[in-house]
C-alpha cells in the first residue's frame, strides 16, 4: 500500500470515528504548496477525541512509542505510513489552528483538513525553540511558507503571525517575515 493510500485510508477512519484533526508538518506544507521531503504524518488532533484515535492507530497495526501531554508518537513496521506524530489540542491556539483548518484534495477521492500557512508557521517557531537543533530548518520552512504565500499573493493573517512570534519571544522577526513576503496591501 502506498503513502496516500495509508493516510487516505487513515484519515477515513479517523473521520468514521469523529475524530476531530487537521493535518500539519511536512505534508500539510506540501498540500499548501511547498513542497518537502516527509514519510511520516503529523496531525493535531483534539486532546479529548485521542483515545478513539488510539483505538485506530492500535486497530491499524501501529505501537504508540511515546506520550506525553503534548504529543503522540505512533510508529508502524509494514507499512507505507511508518510514522504517525500527533499533537493533542486542548489550549487556545491549538484549538484555533483545528477551526481554521480547510479541507485540501490529497488525492482523488481524498481531501483532508490542513491547517492553514499561518499555524504551520506557528507550530515551527515552536518547535525552533522548543529544540535549538531544529533552529536552521525550521526556519528554512518559515522562509519558504513566506516566500510561497507572497509569490502567490496569498493573503496572510499578520496579526496572528505576530502573536505567534510574540509568545515565544521573536516578535522582531515579523518585518524580516513581511520583506520577505513582498509589499503588503
Amino acid at each position: 500500500m502506498d503513502f496516500v493510500t495509508s493516510i487516505s485510508r487513515l484519515s477515513a477512519e479517523l473521520e468514521r470515528e469523529g475524530v476531530r484533526f487537521a493535518l500539519i508538518g511536512g505534508l500539510a506544507m506540501a498540500l499548501r504548496g511547498v513542497e518537502r521531503a516527509t514519510f511520516d504524518a503529523d496531525f493535531i488532533l483534539m486532546m479529548e477525541d485521542l483515545p478513539r484515535a488510539h483505538a485506530i492507530l492500535i486497530a491499524s497495526g501501529y505501537t504508540r512509542e511515546f506520550y506525553s501531554e503534548n504529543v503522540s508518537y505512533y510508529f508502524h513496521s509494514s507499512s507505507a505510513l511508518a510514522r504517525v506524530d500527533i499533537l493533542h489540542a486542548f489550549r487556545g491556539p491549538s484549538l484555533g489552528m483545528l477551526q481554521r483548518a480547510q479541507r485540501l484534495p490529497l488525492g482523488p477521492g481524498c481531501a483532508l483538513p490542513v491547517v492553514q500557512i499561518e499555524d504551520l508557521i506557528g507550530l515551527k517557531v515552536q518547535a525552533l525553540v522548543n529544540n535549538p537543533d531544529r533552529v536552521l530548518g525550521d526556519w528554512n520552512d518559515i522562509y519558504r511558507l513566506v516566500s510561497y504565500a507572497g509569490g502567490q499573493k496569498l493573503p496572510l493573517q499578520w496579526d496572528l503571525l505576530a502573536d505567534y512570534l510574540t509568545l515565544f519571544r521573536l516578535e522582531a522577526k515579523l518585518p524580516e517575515l513581511q520583506r520577505l513576503y513582498g509589499p503588503i496591501d
